[in-house]
């Protein structure tokens, strides 16, 4: 029987598919993995870096992809057009969004007015009574569903010491160091602590020469799911 701490594996998110990424073959690939979430980073400044596609590539790929993509906010810029609405043509077919970096507490209700699924990064020591009270205010009031990511490396790709998960009912992902060579290791100790609904997600890992590659993408799958298998074998 399941309950609210029974820990619920909800798939893994790829994170960074750029304009050189082969739409027919990511089609297929999503095709085989239903709990398939693909991330797509924007940024106003994307200073030349393929990871950041265009806003025109973006909606392009939601529409082939509706509701399997979630929209990963990075930089002022970005964020300040998700709160005014900006990227409104693109959040149609979006299944959820990420704003990465600090969120200060005034900026949860303009956020949650522009998308209900919102995923805001855990800051680790840096507990805020006044965005956590932002945060319930828009989920009692603006229908805001919202989610954590823990990456305890800050973006950078780098294994955490230690996996940890916040408090509360909230759905949770991990991220920091996860690829094709670490999730056999990972996931067990990351499924210790993970209670409720709970992602993995990957970036820099999956790049080469800093295009996505989605070779690097089927073979994080397949450890992911050989891990499940094993799961699914232990609780038989």
């Amino acid at each position: 029987m399941m309950d609210a701490f029974t820990p619920i594996f909800a798939g893994v998110t790829l994170t960074g598919a750029d304009e050189r990424t082969d739409l027919g073959a990511l089609e297929a690939l999503v095709a085989e993995h239903g709990e398939l979430e693909i991330g797509l980073l924007y940024s106003e400044k994307p200073e030349d870096r393929p990871r950041y596609p265009s806003l025109r590539w973006i909606e392009k790929i939601t529409t082939r992809l509706p509701g399997v993509c979630a929209l990963h906010v990075c930089g002022v810029g970005a964020r300040d057009a998700l709160k005014n609405g900006t990227l409104s043509a693109v959040l149609h077919n979006i299944r959820r969004v990420q704003v990465n970096g600090h969120v200060e507490p005034g900026e949860i209700a303009p956020i949650a007015m522009q998308f209900p699924i919102v995923v805001m990064q855990w800051q680790p020591g840096r507990d805020n009574p006044d965005l956590e009270s932002a945060i319930a205010r828009a989920e009692l009031f603006a229908g805001l569903g919202h989610q954590w990511l823990v990456d305890g490396s800050g973006g950078r790709g780098r294994l955490p010491g230690s996996w940890f998960r916040p408090s509360g009912p909230r759905p949770v992902g991990f991220a920091g160091g996860l690829g094709p060579e670490t999730l056999a290791d990972e996931l067990p100790k990351i499924a210790a602590v993970a209670h409720g609904h709970w992602w993995v997600d990957m970036e820099q890992s999956l790049r080469t020469d800093d295009w996505f590659d989605l070779d690097r993408c089927r073979a994080a799958l397949a450890a992911a799911e050989a891990w499940r298998r094993e799961e699914a074998e232990d609780e038989a």
